[in-house]
């Protein structure tokens, strides 16, 4: 009972500090934001909204040992957060793309060696890229030059952050599963008319399709006027998995959630004062 006390003050620190940033940083957006001079009625689905993941009807399952996982602690030991695949825990992440945008949290402020890693589900290598690691949200896309990755097949991909190269026991290693999926016509001709990465950010989580939205929404978040998309579909997340009331996916939740705290206050930290 003592650890779920802390549990839920941890939750309610975390929840308080959103709500405080997100406060903080809308009067900055809505400062900004202009109507259209001729202005279109909000359409059915997708307009100037920000809907929350839904997951597939038919999600294939993670395999029990070493999926949605992080092994090791930080190379900073007071670095906040975990290594971290920004991915659904309750069943595999989908996409519709044969060469889709992998996402992951790093807390550690110094930069380390840093590899991304592709396997089929069974193992056999596929991709393999070396990055130098950076405070935050990082992604790789897969290069045009890579075979496609097969539609029906599922596959297991890794970050590892090189602590010392030295000594390969102190890697940090975190490890997800992706999905590809066919794509949907009618949500094809659905994208193709939505002028917006909101929009399209709304209709990929709508369909399921995980890493299809946090691409759009990772790079919309490259702008300031987005620069919030991919935490707002990360809090969409955490709570699509904490519904499910089980353990895990609590901690889960509660990861994600500290992730969205941190960048937050990072996001708010770097937003200049308004002049009096």
């Amino acid at each position: 009972m003592p650890h779920l006390s802390k549990r839920r003050q941890q939750q309610a620190l975390i929840a308080s500090l959103i709500l405080t940033l997100s406060i903080g940083i809308a009067p900055m957006a809505l400062a900004k934001y202009r109507p259209p001079k001729r202005p279109s009625a909000p359409g059915g689905t997708g307009a100037n909204t920000i809907r929350a993941y839904r997951p597939p009807k038919n999600p294939s399952a993670p395999r029990e040992t070493g999926t949605n996982t992080t092994r090791g602690d930080n190379c900073d030991r007071k670095a906040e957060g975990k290594l971290t695949p920004l991915v659904p825990f309750s069943h595999i992440g989908q996409t519709s793309s044969s060469r889709p945008t992998f996402v992951w949290f790093v807390p550690d402020r110094t930069p380390h060696p840093l590899q991304f890693r592709l396997f089929t589900r069974t193992g056999k290598p596929l991709y393999r890229t070396e990055l130098q690691s950076q405070s935050g949200i990082m992604q790789v896309t897969l290069p045009a030059n890579l075979a496609p990755l097969t539609i029906g097949q599922a596959y297991q991909w890794q970050v590892v952050l090189v602590c010392d190269p030295q000594v390969p026991s102190r890697n940090v290693v975190a490890t997800a599963e992706i999905q590809v999926v066919e794509p949907d016509a009618s949500l094809q001709n659905q994208l193709a008319a939505a002028p917006s990465p909101q929009q399209r950010i709304d209709l990929y989580a709508e369909a399921g399709l995980w890493y299809d939205a946090i691409a759009v929404a990772f790079k919309a978040s490259e702008t300031a006027q987005n620069q919030s998309a991919v935490l707002d579909l990360l809090d969409s997340l955490a709570t699509s998995e904490v519904r499910l009331e089980a353990q895990p996916l609590q901690e889960w939740s509660d990861r994600l959630r500290q992730i969205e705290a941190i960048e937050r206050q990072r996001q708010a930290s770097q937003t200049p004062s308004p002049k009096p």
